[in-house]
């Protein structure tokens, strides 16, 4: 949750407006706690489906640049 809130802020520094959020299904993206702050955000929160490669290798491949840098 502080992740969330310390990257909304960055990104509206930058003058982006976060829409939507995609996390997998890890037991903290599915707390009450989570969707009430992104509610809360005006963030829509979408899952990936389960062993879904084209979901799933989206994550991964956005994740690759950043592990790189």
């Amino acid at each position: 949750m502080a992740f969330l809130k310390a990257a909304v802020a960055w990104y509206k520094r930058l003058g982006i407006k976060i829409e939507r959020v995609m996390t997998d299904n890890g037991s903290c993206y599915r707390s009450k706690v989570f969707n009430k702050l992104c509610e809360a955000m005006g963030i829509r929160h979408v899952y990936t489906q389960q062993y879904t490669l084209k979901t799933n290798g989206k994550a991964e491949r956005l994740i690759q640049p950043n592990l790189r840098e």
